[in-house]
């Protein structure tokens, strides 16, 4: 089964480094989207707007409307797990004329989906839950005739079943942690680098070693990752986890230009 994931970036570097990592779909916040979003359609396959945190409303209406041919999906404008202010939001949007916003679902996923009566096929975001297993329990009780998309549900790369797509930001933290998962047959191990990582040089060796085609392709040198380098590791996700993971997962032409 399918399943198209989109890499979040939220400033320059980050954009360049998706790019250069040959990334199919993006998402945008509205922060950064706002004033770039239409130098991203000719580099990038597919482009998702959100809202983000601390947007005003009519400030995101704006954008979606003024940049309508600059991207693909949008969110409608939704409040972290508060299921009553998201479906007023959502309504207000059609009341706008702003029809093409996928629905945010919040809390009880069923619950809330009753209320708007969408038609079959429709694509809808899953938002906020407490919970993995609560997560994982309320995705399976979904009806089929729709298409989900996983909003921050990067951990469930894996389980290519449970949605049509999914967005993660979980590359982003590499850089500043010093720290990346690492694919290694069907499963992934975090490994340290720079200071942090000292003792796993070898291991970090072998990592390098079995992606290294991955590293070619992200234009990495080896050393500048297991020494730490920041700019080396916001590329190092791409060559050592997500690449080789979707590789495995039969997913590759979904997500990267190679």
């Amino acid at each position: 089964m399918d399943l198209k994931i989109y890499f979040n970036g939220n400033n320059k570097a980050h954009m360049e480094a998706l790019e250069q990592c040959h990334v199919k779909n993006v998402m945008l916040s509205f922060k950064y989207s706002y004033a770039n979003i239409t130098k991203f359609k000719s580099k990038f396959e597919k482009i998702f707007v959100v809202a983000g945190t601390k947007t005003e409303p009519d400030r995101y209406y704006e954008l979606l409307k003024k940049h309508k041919e600059s991207y693909d999906y949008a969110t409608q404008f939704d409040v972290f797990y508060n299921m009553e202010d998201t479906i007023k939001h959502y309504r207000k949007e059609r009341e706008l004329g702003i029809d093409w916003t996928l629905p945010v679902l919040q809390e009880n996923y069923l619950n809330h989906l009753s209320r708007l009566q969408l038609p079959p096929n429709s694509y809808v975001c899953l938002g906020e839950i407490h919970g993995r297993e609560e997560t994982e329990d309320q995705v399976r009780k979904l009806p089929a005739n729709l298409k989900f998309h996983g909003l921050a549900k990067g951990r469930y790369i894996t389980k290519t079943k449970m949605f049509e797509s999914l967005d993660t930001s979980g590359w982003i933290s590499a850089a500043m942690s010093k720290k990346c998962e690492v694919w290694n047959n069907n499963a992934t191990n975090f490994m340290f680098f720079g200071e942090k990582g000292k003792g796993m040089i070898p291991m970090l060796n072998h990592a390098c070693e079995i992606h290294k085609e991955y590293l070619e392709i992200t234009g990495l040198n080896r050393q500048d990752i297991i020494d730490g380098d920041y700019y080396a590791l916001m590329k190092a996700p791409f060559a050592l986890l997500y690449m080789p993971m979707c590789k495995q997962l039969n997913i590759m032409n979904d997500n990267f230009n190679i």
